[in-house]
C-alpha cells in the first residue's frame, strides 16, 4: 500500500508531446496519454515513519512532495518545491492571458 496520496493530475487536461527542441508548440499539438500525465501525490498527516496510521488526518502534509510523469517519480523536499512555485509564478506573470 503506498503512502502517497495523489491530489492533483492532467489526466483529463494532458500535456502535449514534446516534439523537439525546433518545434514551436502548438495547442492542435498532439496530446500525451492520460496514464503518463503529471500528477503530484503529498503524504498525509496521519502516516508515521513506524508504520501506524494513528495520527490526525486533517493535519499538515509531511513536507515532501511526489511529481510524477508517467512512470517517472520524483520526491521534492519544501525548498525545491518553493523554487519550483516561484519559478512556475514568475513564467506565469511574464507570460499573461494570452489564451
Amino acid at each position: 500500500m503506498s503512502i502517497w496520496a495523489t491530489f492533483f493530475d492532467l489526466e483529463d487536461n494532458p500535456p502535449g508531446a514534446y516534439q523537439g527542441s525546433h518545434i514551436l508548440p502548438s495547442e492542435a499539438d498532439v496530446r500525451v496519454a492520460s496514464d503518463e500525465a503529471p500528477s503530484l501525490a503529498q503524504v498525509p498527516s496521519h502516516i508515521t515513519r513506524d508504520g501506524r496510521d494513528d495520527q490526525p488526518e486533517d493535519g499538515q502534509p509531511w513536507p515532501w512532495l511526489r511529481f510524477s510523469l508517467g512512470v517517472e517519480d520524483q520526491v521534492l523536499d519544501r525548498g525545491q518545491v518553493e523554487q519550483l512555485h516561484a519559478a512556475l509564478g514568475a513564467w506565469l506573470e511574464r507570460t499573461g492571458d494570452q489564451a
